[in-house]
């Protein structure tokens, strides 16, 4: 019981001398300041600088919990903490560039060297999401595939790009990845178009010269659906007209819950096996990955139903029979 006591205070114990640790370097920096401000004989500038390279260190952690408590979002809380940094570089670089003209012209060069060779993939990742959000590729609650993961856009921003899987899980993929690999976009747009009134109608209606402007400006809407495709091998011993009415059963069943009646064409046929491409339809790609499942299991259980449940009668007497046993022990 005390080791499991000490174990779960040890991060509070970590996080106290953590803040000492802060603290004591706080409290050194604050001495050196006042040092160097009154009892130091360099030229002031000199020591303004100092200073206020200080007072950035020291203020820059605080800003970043104050950043990371007021935004929820990741990419707000890294601008400030790139923008302080860019700000505390731009004095530091002055300091130096004050105390040795030589000197500072020697290091900066070398500086840049290494500052673009660390943020090389961040720098990659934010051209790379920019071109991505121009691009209009996707949109965010498309279904897609990228880097062999499929599943909805979620979020993308300059650094990442969120994709939700049909397991449920949320992978951060990095833009240039994306950006650099094959897409392919299940959600498409096509056109809604509207059913013309009757000649009846058209002349009842009241509304005729709006329906004359409507024709002469749009005559169809914009909207989405998602077509996804899913490979699926089948023995070919099925009897084709079988296997039609099967899927159609299948497909029936499911019509009501994606809106759309999903599809199928053979693919190929070789070996004694038959490949066919599912073609699942909606205009929310949200039913399709929490459905997908579901569908798949029933086709399988309707295609295969003596093979999957052989021996299910006799499994259900053996646990008859159990029952039976435990019962008459308690007895």
């Amino acid at each position: 019981m005390e080791f499991y006591n000490s174990f779960i205070n040890k991060p509070s114990k970590y996080k106290i001398m953590k803040k000492k640790f802060y603290f004591l370097i706080y409290l050194v920096l604050v001495i050196i300041a006042l040092w160097v401000l009154y009892l130091s004989p360099w030229e002031q500038s000199v020591k303004n600088l100092i200073v206020i390279n200080i007072i950035i260190y020291i203020v820059r952690k605080p800003l970043n919990s104050f950043a990371a408590y007021l935004f929820k979002k990741h990419s707000y809380r890294t601008v400030v903490s790139i923008t302080v940094s860019i700000i505390w570089s731009i004095f530091l670089f002055w300091l130096l560039y004050v105390i040795e003209h030589t000197l500072f012209f020697a290091i900066v060069p070398f500086l840049i060297v290494a500052v673009s060779l660390n943020f090389k993939n961040i720098i990659n990742n934010m051209a790379s999401g920019a071109l991505l959000l121009s691009s209009g590729k996707f949109e965010i609650g498309d279904l897609i595939e990228t880097n062999g993961i499929q599943g909805i856009v979620r979020e993308t921003n300059l650094n990442y790009t969120k994709i939700q899987e049909f397991d449920g899980v949320e992978i951060k993929i990095p833009n240039s990845s994306v950006y650099g690999s094959t897409i392919v976009k299940f959600t498409h747009d096509k056109f809604k178009i509207f059913e013309p009134l009757k000649k009846e109608e058209f002349h009842k209606s009241k509304h005729y010269k709006v329906y004359v402007k409507m024709i002469n400006k749009v005559l169809s809407a914009q909207i989405k659906t998602t077509t996804y495709t899913k490979k699926l091998e089948i023995l070919g011993s099925l009897d084709p007209i079988k296997l039609d009415e099967i899927l159609l059963n299948v497909f029936n069943a499911y019509e009501p819950i994606f809106g759309i009646k999903p599809d199928y064409t053979v693919d190929t046929t070789r070996f004694g096996r038959v490949r066919v491409r599912l073609h699942v339809k909606s205009e929310n790609p949200v039913i399709i990955l929490n459905y997908l499942d579901s569908f798949l299991r029933d086709i399988l259980f309707a295609l295969y139903p003596d093979r999957i449940y052989k021996g299910w009668d006799k499994y259900q007497e053996s646990l008859a029979a159990l029952k039976l046993e435990d019962e008459g022990d308690e007895k």
